[in-house]
């Protein structure tokens, strides 16, 4: 991926989140997410979470309310996410999702969430190439840009007047993987999750 593309990216989700926490609306809301992320297609790779490979997944972040009207509302999350693929990569990430929210009674409530950003990506082993002299030498390396995208759904459980229960199901894309062969990289991710409330 170029350069310029990413440095456009960033600045758009700089500037989205800098109006969104400078702008009238107030953050509402604190995550805090743990998990698991494997790779396999949509859906397919649900089961496997259990029982596979364990690769960590965890992001912490804020959230507000765009629009509440009745059991339904529109809200706006911003969060930083790790994930740990042995020998394969460690992922971090930035970014936002827009999120439906609607409200069975006044204990559960479920969630879609739509997110978009920024995936750093850092070689989780040791890369090696031949130099002038015919020796292999290490390679320094402080990662790629790539964009990561993200569909879930989520639901929520409230425990007390502060504190919600999560559990968090979802596929993030992250691309471009490797551009001649594996555009998309897809995780399946499974998290559990505290919200702490912060409105007054």
């Amino acid at each position: 991926m170029k350069a310029p593309f990413i440095n456009h990216f960033m600045a758009l989700l700089i500037c989205l989140i800098s109006v969104t926490t400078f702008g009238q609306a107030k953050l509402t809301q604190l995550t805090l997410e743990t998990g698991n992320a494997i790779t396999g297609l949509p859906i397919v790779g649900a089961p496997q979470l259990f029982y596979t490979h364990y690769h960590p997944f965890n992001t912490i972040g804020a959230s507000l309310v765009w629009k509440e009207n009745g059991k339904q509302a529109w809200e706006q999350s911003f969060n930083m996410g790790y994930i740990y693929h042995r020998f394969v990569q460690h992922s971090i990430l930035l970014f936002t999702e827009t999120i439906y929210r609607y409200d069975f009674n006044t204990a559960f409530s479920m969630r879609a969430h739509l997110g978009l950003g920024y995936l750093h990506s850092i070689p989780g082993t040791d890369r090696f190439e031949l130099n002038k002299q015919g020796e292999y030498e290490k390679i320094a390396s402080l990662g790629r840009a790539q964009v990561g995208v993200k569909f879930s759904i989520s639901a929520a459980y409230k425990l007390s007047p502060d504190f919600q229960l999560s559990i968090n199901y979802g596929v993030l894309g992250q691309l471009p993987f490797v551009k001649s062969y594996v555009p998309l990289l897809p995780y399946n991710a499974i998290q559990l999750g505290i919200l702490k409330n912060i409105s007054k």
